[in-house]
């Protein structure tokens, strides 16, 4: 029954249009407080422009030795079972070093890399000549697994990013077993496994190996939409990072 709820909860959270919205996480690595995010985004039914910027900013023990801050935004289209970006752009510090991104993407979705720095940060693996044809950036893949669990309250996708220097394959699926603990919010559970562009600072066999995360989607209020209430995700250095929502406002 309580499955039930939720899935008409998720389906009618589906706004006629689009809706600006900001949502703060509060994200912890082995129970420790090490970072914060924000994430303002305007997200409406197929057919419409979308926009997601994130912003984080370490906090705690972690500033003391690795302080770094970024912050990211994608604007696109987001069409029936695909997201369609114009503009991605990241920048931040990390280690004390600056970094930016800027891709600019052609009519048939091809990337352009027009600012990448530092052009050389690591060893890395060769990109095929089609790393920046048909794929999306990472942000834009959020938008999608978010436009598809709004529209179907399932999470079965499957998409491509590049980010300007890896090229990462995402399989969404929805976990078929039902958790008391997630009082019958939505998990979905997201294997990232890298494909070229990877860093090769460490043997390739572990910097290759598949990564598991879990998002658990929920709608926190009545007319909001659909997010992440909790995102999980498997560390090889950090044990169990967790993110979660500690707000979620209306940005109108």
């Amino acid at each position: 029954m309580l499955g039930r709820i939720t899935l008409a909860l998720l389906l009618l959270a589906a706004p006629a249009w689009a809706e600006n919205w900001r949502a703060t996480y509060v994200i912890s690595a082995a129970g420790v407080h090490v970072m914060d995010a924000e994430i303002r985004f305007t997200l409406g039914p197929a057919g419409t422009p979308y926009s997601l910027e994130t912003r984080t900013r370490s906090r705690g023990v972690a500033s003391l030795f690795m302080r770094s801050e970024s912050q990211a935004r994608s604007e696109g289209i987001l069409r029936a079972g695909a997201a369609s970006p114009r503009r991605y752009q990241s920048d931040g510090t990390w280690r004390g070093m600056a970094r930016r991104t800027l891709l600019e993407y052609g009519p048939d979705g091809t990337a352009r890399v027009t600012t990448l720095e530092p052009a050389q940060d690591l060893e890395r693996t060769p990109l095929p000549d089609d790393a920046r044809r048909g794929n999306i950036d990472p942000l834009s893949a959020l938008v999608l697994l978010t436009g598809h669990v709004r529209e179907t309250a399932r999470c079965d996708i499957r998409t491509r990013t590049f980010d300007g220097r890896r090229l990462v394959q995402f399989d969404v699926t929805t976990d078929p077993i039902v958790q008391v603990a997630d009082r019958g919010m939505l998990r979905c559970i997201v294997e990232s496994r890298p494909l070229a562009g990877i860093a090769m600072d460490r043997p390739i066999e572990d910097a290759a190996r598949p990564t598991r995360s879990v998002l658990l989607f929920g709608v926190t209020r009545p007319g909001a939409p659909a997010i992440p209430v909790r995102i999980d995700i498997a560390s090889r250095w950090w044990g169990n990072i967790q993110a979660n929502l500690v707000e979620l406002t209306s940005a109108d």
